[in-house]
Order: C-alpha cells, then sequence, then structure tokens
C-alpha cells in the first residue's frame, strides 16, 4: 500500500489519566506476541495503569487512533537529563505496517524539540532486528549495546537521534 492511500493515523498526547488504560491495552497487546520469545521478558507486560502514569508525569504518553477513532497504538516519552527517552513504543500487530510506529515516533520527535531537548534516545532488543532496522530508517543510529542483569552477552542496542533546530 503506498502513502497516497493510506488511511490517516491521528496521535493525540494523554492529557490526563482517563484514557491509560487504552494505552496500557495496546501495549500489553502488542508486547504480549513476545512472550515465550524474548529472553529476558519484556517489562512491558508488567506496565499498569499506575505505571503508566508515573510515566505521563516525567513527560508524555501518546496513543495512535485509525480513522475510526479505535486505538491502535501507543508510545511513553520520557524526560531524561538533556534528551527525551522514547519507551514502550506499541503497535497492535494487525495495524502495523501503516505508518503507525513513524507518526508514533515524530510525536515523541515533537514533544522532545517542543520541550527543548537535543535529541531522543531509545533502547531496542537485539533479538528484533526488524525494529532496529525500522529504527534506522526513521534517523535512529546506534550508540552502544547493553546487557540485562544477569545476561553476559548484550541483549540490547541503545540508539539516538539529534533533532535539528
Amino acid at each position: 500500500m503506498n502513502d497516497a492511500v493510506r488511511p490517516a493515523v491521528r496521535v493525540v498526547r494523554l492529557d490526563g489519566p482517563a484514557r491509560l488504560p487504552e494505552a496500557l491495552a495496546v501495549i500489553h497487546g502488542a508486547f504480549g506476541e513476545y512472550r515465550e520469545s524474548l529472553d529476558p521478558p519484556s517489562a512491558a507486560l508488567r506496565e499498569t495503569v499506575a505505571s503508566l502514569a508515573r510515566r505521563q508525569a516525567d513527560g508524555a504518553v501518546f496513543l495512535a487512533e485509525d480513522p475510526g477513532g479505535g486505538v491502535i497504538g501507543a508510545v511513553c516519552a520520557e524526560t531524561k537529563d538533556d534528551a527525551v527517552h522514547l519507551d514502550r513504543l506499541a503497535v497492535l500487530p494487525a495495524a502495523r505496517g501503516r505508518g503507525v510506529a513513524a507518526a508514533l515516533v515524530a510525536a515523541v520527535e515533537g514533544f522532545a524539540a517542543g520541550s527543548g531537548s537535543g535529541a531522543v534516545t531509545l533502547g531496542a532488543r537485539l533479538a528484533l532486528p526488524g525494529n532496529i532496522r525500522m529504527f534506522e530508517r526513521l534517523g535512529y543510529a546506534e550508540t552502544g549495546r547493553k546487557a540485562h542483569p544477569g545476561f553476559a552477552e548484550p541483549t540490547s542496542v541503545a540508539m539516538a537521534k539529534t533533532l535539528v533546530g
């Protein structure tokens, strides 16, 4: 499907707790497919409405909606030092390949620019090379690798994008 015929994705920044359960449902729905395959398991599956409220207080939570208003994606943005950290990027499996992730990343970048941050950082699992390639296509570059506690070899890649003007 080319961009000219893709339905629009609407991204909204949550301004209170009312829609946090929707964000949680999308995060759990999107990360649920990795429940048995990621080692260590994704911490996204341990998120709660309360933990998302803390993330919102430290930055922002965004939802992506399809043209009918259905929630199909979510992402968190937290201010850390001189950057904004993108976390919990989640797109429901049925909505993938339609530009939802790119729209959510763009919202985080807009939030970062509006808050005076010079960069957006994130971590991506090495076991999910498609995610890493997507972030590279969106202008992110590897800045390092790290191992989760208890692992001798790296399990994730740190990435960053410097925001221009």
